[in-house]
């Protein structure tokens, strides 16, 4: 199954990653890293997870650092870059399997806004929403 998606870098700040709906193209889901913090959002349940560095070094490897994610992510966007990786060479080993592809690159100017729960989102445990990431992938 192919997930489309937009992704947004802001240097040493930030990594925004929006998972789109097929035809409808409206957002299902959305990972925010920076280097302190992740925030999983499953918006068709309306609910997440915001979880601590510290607390995601019992599930991914030691190498999964925001600064390496970055790197690869920016030599990904230089010409003649490798713009296919596996999750697992991305730090998610849950996802090995499955393969992820960037492509077309923008230079644009574009801002990062951090993102914004309303009351109606229900913070639920770390596992939950990766059981639920699981199915979408």
């Amino acid at each position: 199954m192919d997930i489309a998606g937009t992704m947004k870098m802001k240097s040493r700040e930030c990594v925004q990653i929006s998972l789109l709906m097929p035809i409808f193209r409206s957002e299902v889901a959305r990972i925010e890293i920076t280097p302190d913090e992740v925030l999983l959002v499953d918006r068709m349940n309306k609910r997440y997870v915001r979880t601590t560095k510290e607390e995601l070094k019992t599930i991914f490897p030691k190498n999964a650092e925001f600064s390496r994610l970055e790197k690869l992510l920016t030599a990904a966007s230089l010409p003649g870059g490798r713009t296919e990786f596996t999750g697992s060479e991305l730090g998610i080993p849950a996802l090995e399997k499955a393969k992820v592809l960037f492509y077309d690159f923008s230079s644009k100017e574009f801002a990062v806004s951090p993102t914004e729960l309303t009351s109606r989102y229900t913070q639920v445990p770390l596992e939950d929403l990766i059981k639920m990431l699981m199915v979408l992938l």
